[in-house]
């Protein structure tokens, strides 16, 4: 440590954390306790923050949950990720996989860091400090082998970790590349100028698609989140079944009111594809900050005029409005790489990083 950077305590704090606010105020919306709110339940296990302090005051701090065994989603279970089951999702499939020979009970209960809209990143004033870093995790070491916990990740370090992620190698953790997230940079000022960054062929395409949806008599519009949205949850649950999960009407219905209790109403946007009345796909967006982040969609399959609507309810006529909204960000996150990159998005890498084994701990 250096003589600047004054340490007094690792606090850690079940949620809701009354100071994380002000933790947090440096970071990405997404990382505030409004938008830890919106999905409580998505980390297995309850969530806790862990802030490295000055006499109180916050320095820098992280966000995880303690799970106790495997959860069910594999896009964040870290053993389906570490182990190599996770590829088929798109996750690390480059490797190194260094939970591939281990038992589930050998690497539990482990401490996972993350945020739960996917996304790790230290906040705080001083974030971006290597030094605050380095002791961020050797005081997390140190709490998670005072707790008997079998193994510490951290997952989807974004790359405004790179403080953290440097501290993490130095301290012997084993770093995996996860994935690619997809940002769209706000560079232009009219839907011509969003086109004029696409390659040639790529133009022509989303031209035809447009022409295409305005011979269908199809429209895209804006509009705000009504306080009831039969047509929205009765897209999400098609677009839930079609990926074999069982639709729940009341969680997409619940999710919905949770948006729009949650946000200012300006900030919430509905961008809606309409054919005679009848709607055939939305993308539901949230302003925070410079950022627009998209959160939701949905297409009706039954309707082969919905074929175009997916992009031009999540990407087209977002990228119109976007510049006069002041959005700086779209971010379109893991995911459909391929079809995001050919629409503009800029590609970074993701990463986790492990101490696999209670044997680990403590040891960089």
């Amino acid at each position: 440590m250096t003589a600047a950077l004054r340490v007094t305590a690792l606090r850690v704090a079940a949620w809701p954390d009354e100071r994380w606010a002000v933790t947090s105020a440096t970071g990405p919306a997404t990382v505030t306790p409004q938008w830890i709110d919106l999905v409580p339940r998505r980390l297995a296990g309850a969530f806790t923050t862990f802030t490295l302090t000055d006499a109180g005051r916050p320095l820098v701090g992280v966000g995880g949950v303690v799970m106790p065994a495997r959860c069910a989603n594999n896009r964040i279970d870290p053993y389906a990720i570490l182990s190599g089951g996770s590829v088929h999702q798109g996750l690390a499939g480059a490797g190194p996989h260094p939970w591939a020979d281990r038992d589930p009970a050998a690497v539990h209960p482990c401490l996972l860091l993350m945020f739960p809209h996917y996304e790790c990143l230290p906040v705080g004033p001083e974030a971006r400090s290597r030094t605050a870093c380095a002791e961020l995790v050797r005081r997390l070491v140190d709490w998670a082998r005072g707790c008997g916990i079998r193994s510490v990740v951290f997952e989807y370090l974004t790359p405004e970790a790179d403080s953290l992620l440097a501290a993490l190698r130095r301290a012997g953790f084993t770093v995996v590349e996860l994935a690619d997230r997809c940002d769209l940079d706000v560079t232009w000022d009219t839907f011509d100028g969003y086109l004029s960054g696409l390659p040639s062929k790529r133009r022509i395409e989303v031209r035809r698609e447009l022409r295409t949806l305005d011979d269908l008599g199809v429209t895209v519009t804006e509009r705000g989140l009504r306080e009831s949205e039969p047509d929205l949850v009765r897209l999400r649950c098609q677009l839930v079944a079609k990926y074999a999960n069982p639709p729940d009407p009341a969680k997409e219905a619940g999710y919905l009111e949770r948006v729009r209790t949650s946000f200012a109403p300006e900030d919430v946007s509905v961008f809606e594809a309409v054919r005679d009345g009848a709607v055939l796909g939305f993308g539901l967006f949230v302003r925070g900050g410079g950022a627009w982040v998209p959160l939701l969609t949905g297409t009706d399959y039954t309707d082969p005029a919905s074929r175009l609507t997916y992009f031009a309810t999540l990407f087209y006529r977002p990228a119109e409005l976007a510049p006069r909204r002041g959005v700086r960000t779209i971010p379109y996150g893991l995911g459909s790489w391929s079809a995001k990159r050919r629409r503009g998005c800029r590609l970074s890498p993701l990463y986790a990083a492990c101490l696999s084994t209670m044997d680990d701990i403590g040891t960089g």
